[in-house]
């Protein structure tokens, strides 16, 4: 009775890893052009409970945007590289009525008032404001640089990570989240 208990606890486990890398192959699919470094989450980590600020000091959480694919984007003002994709993410937002968020979360410490005049200045219209001053989000996620931005599915796991800055609204990453959402 044990053997057959181990047995069907195998098949069981290597169903699973299976279906995991089916899931992989198919994201793959869509690592062409800029993408091609997007790096795939091996450990798929819930940020659902992670805690950060909107533009009015309130607390946030990621759970409040679940049922949504995420692209949670970390930057600064003073970020050369966070500037220059900061309007392809207001345009990628702009694409989607529903069932995406951009979440650029700011690492600014120069307080709200610096984001909001970046806002202006840059004519972005499509993105909240969030904030991570004591950057417990960025040390709990580990980044290494800006611009670091994740993927996230629709219950809160991350599934992807890209390091550095790049055309957020091109033809592929729309595809991309289009088949994240149509996926479960």
């Amino acid at each position: 009775m044990r053997n057959i208990i181990l047995i069907i606890f195998i098949i069981t486990l290597f169903s699973f890893k299976s279906y995991e890398n089916a899931i992989d192959n198919e994201l793959k699919k869509f690592m062409v052009g800029q993408l091609q470094i997007l790096e795939l989450a091996k450990d798929k980590k819930n940020i659902s409970n992670l805690v950060f600020k909107n533009s009015l000091g309130e607390d946030k959480s990621f759970s409040e945007f679940k049922g949504n694919i995420l692209l949670v984007n970390f930057w600064a003002t003073w970020c050369a590289p966070c500037i220059k994709e900061m309007p392809s993410l207001d345009r990628l937002q702009s694409k989607f009525n529903k069932n995406f968020k951009v979440l650029p979360i700011s690492i600014d410490r120069d307080g709200i008032e610096k984001v909001k005049n970046f806002y202006i200045k840059r004519k972005i219209k499509n993105l909240d404001q969030f904030f991570d001053f004591k950057n417990t989000l960025a040390q709990e996620l580990e980044l290494f640089g800006l611009p670091t931005s994740f993927f996230v599915d629709k219950k809160g796991m991350i599934i992807a990570k890209y390091n550095g800055n790049m055309e957020w609204d091109q033809k592929n990453v729309v595809e991309f989240i289009n088949y994240l959402n149509n996926k479960d």
